[in-house]
């Protein structure tokens, strides 16, 4: 899977309530890249984001991540990272964040975040793409 960026669940809620366009203009940027390029949707973040939005806002959101040729992909939270996640969600403001940074960790790509100051306190700094 050729990941090239990482939503945590304020990008998703920003995305998903139209509060800017900052990540719609980065999903556009991957999708352009080609080389089936795709933007990873932590599973975690997702269902964080999901039970905060109305249900106009979760539509948005489902499109989000169902398209069929859409350039996102949903990352699953696996048994071996739950432990990690658990741990990390003590350290920033949610564990739909945390999985964010386990994943972006994993793939080696930037995390892009509304929350850069609290995923800075667990990713080096050029690895956190403020929106």
């Amino acid at each position: 899977m050729n990941v090239r960026v990482v939503l945590d669940a304020s990008a998703l809620l920003a995305y998903a309530r139209l509060d800017g366009v900052a990540v719609g203009e980065l999903i556009a940027m991957v999708e352009e890249d080609g080389d089936a390029a795709l933007v990873g949707v932590p599973a975690a973040g997702f269902l964080a984001a999901y039970v905060a939005l109305d249900a106009d806002e979760r539509a948005r959101l489902v499109d989000l991540v169902t398209k069929i040729d859409g350039v996102t992909a949903v990352l699953p939270l696996l048994g071996a990272d739950a432990v990690e996640v658990a741990e990390l969600g003590d350290r920033l403001p949610d564990r739909g964040g945390a999985h964010a940074v386990v994943e972006a960790r994993r793939r080696g790509v930037p995390l892009a975040t509304y929350q850069g100051d609290a995923a800075r306190r667990v990713l080096p700094d050029d690895t956190v793409l403020d929106l």
